[in-house]
C-alpha cells in the first residue's frame, strides 16, 4: 500500500468538491424520476419526525411517532432519505438558499463527488497516483455515473460506500481501530442499498484466496485458519449501524428486517428493452450486464477495462499456481470487487430494470484496473514525455466527457460508440428511458399552451414528481395531475417497453403528436394534445 501525501488529498477533495459542483451546474435540465418522487415524499415524512425530536421527543420515539413518520417506504434503508430530509430543512427550510427538490438533490450529487474522490484514493494507494487520477476522471465522465450522480437516489451513494469500505478493508491492518472503522463504514454501506450485503462474502473469497497455503484436508475433514477480525467487526458493528439508523425497525426490528429482505429476494421485474425484444419475465440473459457495460463505457475504457481484467486474472492465476505475493492478493481483490456486482445480475432469475445502475457499485473498481493497465503503456507510448503522456492520458478521458456533453441530460440512455451513440443503440432496438425523467423538456410547451387547470399525464411522472415540478416552478401551479390518459388534456409517453400501451391508448384516443424530445434524433418522449 502507497501512503498518501499532502497532495493527494488535496487532489482528492479537489476532485470531489468538482465533481459536486459540476453536477449542481446542470442539474436544472435533468427531469425528475418515478423513484425520486417516491424519496421526495419519504424524505418528507422523516423531515416531520425530525422536527418533532425537538417539540415532543417522548412522541419522537415512541412507536405511534415512528409508525406515523416512517412507515412510507420501507423497501429501502433511510441513510441517503434521511440525508434528503435534512437537507431539505437546512437549505430549503432553514437557510433558503435553493428549491426542496434541489435540496434533496443535494446529498446524491456530494455521493457521487465522493465516490469520485475514494476512487482516486484506492487508486493511488493500489498503485500511483496517475493510476488514481485517470480512474478517478474516467468514473466522473462516465456517462451513465454521471447522469445518476444528479439524482435523489441510492445509486452514486452506495457506488461511493462500496468503494469505501474496500478501501476501508485495505486499510485495516492490525489495528483494533482499523477493524471497527470497516465495520462502522460497512454499516452505512448497507444502512444506504442492499448492493453492499454482499461485501463480506467478496471479502470472504479474497480471504480463501489469501489464505490459501494455509488450508488443509485432515480426516476428509477441511481445516481453516483462524477467522479474521474483520468478520467480526463487520458482522456485530454493520448489523448494529444498520438498526440503529432506521428508526422504522426499532419497534420490531425482526419482523420488519424480514419483510424488508424479502422484498428485495422476491422483487417484481420490470420490463427492458433488449436488442429488439422485450424482456418481462426471468429467465434473463446471462451476457446483459457484461454486455451493456460494453455498449455504453467509452470503447477506449472498454478495451483498457477488458486487457487490465485479463491481466488481473494472470496475476491471480499466477499467484495460485506459484504461491502468495501481494501483487496477486491486490488483483484478485480488484476483480473480486469489479465484478461480483455483473456476476450477480448475470443470475437469469435477478432483475434487470434500471440500465446499469444495479451494478454500478463496481464501476470505479473496473476503472482502476483499466487505468492500472493503461498507465504503463501511456507512459511508452509519450517516451516518459511529459507533454506526450498527459496528451495520451486525455484521450482516455475525452471520449467519455465529449459523449456526455452529447447526451445530457438523457444519460439514463447514453449508449457508447460501439452501439453508434443513441442512434445505433436505438436501431439495435435497445432501452432508452427508465420512468419518466425525460418530461423536463416539455414542460415549457405545457407552460405556455395549456389551458388553466388543464389535466396531464405524464406516464411515468408520479404526483409527487409532479408537485415537485410545480414546487421548483418548471410546471405551473394551475395544471392537474391526471392518473391515466383518458382524463387528461394533455399526455406523455415515454419510449420504453411498459409505455406502449400509453402511445397506443394516446393515438386512439383522439391525442395528437406536437413535440418531442430528441437526442441524436431519437425521441426519447412525446407530447400529445387532445382534439376537439
Amino acid at each position: 500500500m502507497n501512503a498518501l501525501e499532502p497532495l493527494d488529498r488535496r487532489l482528492a477533495w479537489s476532485l470531489g468538491i468538482g465533481t459536486f459542483l459540476l453536477l449542481l451546474f446542470g442539474a436544472d435540465s435533468v427531469g425528475f424520476t418515478r423513484d425520486e418522487g417516491y424519496y421526495f415524499k419519504a424524505a418528507r415524512d422523516y423531515g416531520r419526525w425530525f422536527d418533532l425530536i425537538f417539540s415532543q421527543p417522548s412522541l419522537a420515539f415512541s412507536q405511534a411517532g415512528i409508525d406515523a413518520n416512517w412507515s412510507y417506504n420501507p423497501e429501502h434503508p433511510v441513510l441517503m432519505k434521511s440525508l434528503f430530509a435534512l437537507s431539505d430543512i437546512l437549505f430549503h427550510r432553514s437557510l433558503g438558499w435553493v428549491s426542496g427538490p434541489t435540496a434533496m438533490r443535494l446529498p446524491g450529487m456530494g455521493m457521487a463527488g465522493l465516490a469520485v474522490a475514494l476512487t482516486y484514493v484506492l487508486g493511488r494507494q493500489l498503485f500511483c497516483r496517475p493510476v488514481g487520477l485517470l480512474a478517478a476522471l474516467m468514473l466522473l465522465f462516465a456517462p451513465r455515473f454521471y447522469y445518476h450522480g444528479h439524482l435523489a437516489c441510492f445509486d452514486s451513494a452506495v457506488t461511493a460506500l462500496w468503494v469505501a469500505v474496500v478501501l476501508a478493508y485495505v486499510n485495516r491492518g492490525d489495528s483494533v481501530w482499523g477493524h471497527v472503522r470497516l465495520g462502522l463504514v460497512f454499516g452505512l454501506a448497507i444502512a444506504t442499498k442492499h448492493n453492499a450485503l454482499f461485501l463480506p462474502i467478496v471479502f470472504g473469497l479474497h480471504w480463501l484466496f489469501c489464505q490459501r497455503d494455509r488450508l488443509s484436508l485432515a480426516k476428509a475433514r477441511l481445516r481453516l485458519p483462524p477467522i479474521p477480525w474483520w468478520v467480526l467487526a463487520m458482522g456485530v458493528l454493520g448489523p448494529l449501524v444498520f438498526l440503529l439508523h432506521w428508526p422504522y425497525l426499532w419497534p420490531a426490528p425482526l419482523e420488519r428486517v424480514s419483510w424488508y429482505l424479502s422484498f428485495h429476494l422476491h422483487h417484481e421485474h420490470y420490463p427492458v428493452r433488449y436488442f429488439g425484444d422485450g424482456l418481462w419475465e426471468p429467465p434473463f440473459p446471462r451476457a446483459f450486464p457484461f454486455t451493456m457495460w460494453a455498449i455504453t463505457l467509452p470503447l477506449v475504457t472498454l478495451v483498457a477495462a477488458t486487457a487490465g481484467v485479463l491481466a488481473q486474472a494472470r496475476e491471480s492465476l499466477s499467484a495460485l499456481w506459484h504461491g502468495v505475493w501481494d501483487r496477486q492478493e491486490r488483483a484478485f481483490l480488484l476483480l473480486a470487487t469489479a465484478l461480483f456486482p455483473p456476476l450477480l445480475i448475470a443470475g437469469p432469475k435477478v432483475p434487470i430494470f434500471g440500465g446499469t445502475k444495479h451494478w454500478m457499485n463496481g464501476l470505479p473498481l473496473l476503472l482502476i484496473i483499466a487505468a492500472a493497465w493503461a498507465w504503463p503503456h501511456i507512459q511508452s507510448l509519450g517516451r516518459n514525455r511529459r507533454p506526450f503522456v498527459l496528451a495520451i492520458a486525455a484521450l482516455m478521458v475525452l471520449p467519455g466527457a465529449v459523449t456526455l456533453l452529447r447526451h445530457h441530460p438523457h444519460g439514463i440512455g447514453s449508449y457508447s460508440e460501439l452501439a453508434g451513440g443513441i442512434r445505433g443503440a436505438a436501431n439495435l432496438g435497445m432501452e432508452r428511458q427508465f420512468w419518466g425523467g425525460a418530461s423536463r423538456q416539455l414542460l415549457d410547451q405545457l407552460n405556455r399552451e395549456a389551458k388553466p387547470k388543464a389535466r396531464l399525464f405524464l406516464d411515468r411522472t408520479n404526483l409527487d414528481a409532479f408537485k415537485a415540478y410545480q414546487e421548483i416552478g418548471y410546471l405551473r401551479a394551475d395544471l392537474r395531475f391526471a392518473r391515466g390518459p383518458s382524463r387528461a388534456d394533455w399526455g406523455i409517453s415515454f419510449h420504453q417497453p411498459d409505455s406502449d400501451w400509453v402511445l397506443s391508448h394516446l393515438r386512439q384516443s383522439g391525442f395528437k403528436p406536437v413535440a418531442a424530445v430528441e437526442v441524436e434524433g431519437v425521441p426519447m418522449a412525446s407530447l400529445f394534445k387532445k382534439e376537439p
